[in-house]
């Protein structure tokens, strides 16, 4: 014998089930208010936890940064040997007339080698 909920062997959604639309517009209208009280007291309120609570307001910052936070601190290290000599050779056109004497010829190289001869 099929049980009241059953039909055709297959169980109807519980009355309490709330549908899937409902869940978001939840969470819509719950991200609205947010918003809305966030734009009448938020940077007030930021700056009295960051003046009064120094830790909430750090965790506030840490828990809006992305979680995988990728930082290069040397930028070349994404850079290939010649990509690296490109950038020395351009660097050495545009510090070369500081570095060069009265005569044309650098103090540090001595004038010497395949430097001199451009």
């Amino acid at each position: 014998m099929a049980d009241a909920g059953d039909i055709g062997g297959s169980r109807r959604p519980s009355a309490k089930a709330r549908p899937k639309r409902a869940k978001q517009t939840l969470g819509d209208d719950f991200l609205e208010a947010v918003r809305a009280d966030f734009k009448a007291h938020g940077a007030g309120v930021i700056a009295e936890v960051r003046a009064d609570k120094p830790d909430q307001y750090l965790k506030i910052v840490l828990s809006v940064l992305p979680k995988d936070l990728n930082v290069t601190i040397n930028q070349l290290d994404a850079l290939s040997d010649d990509e690296i000599r490109i950038r020395i050779r351009a660097l050495e056109a545009v510090v070369r007339p500081f570095l060069l004497g009265e005569d044309g010829i650098s103090g540090a190289a001595g004038g010497t080698g395949p430097q001199a001869a451009r």
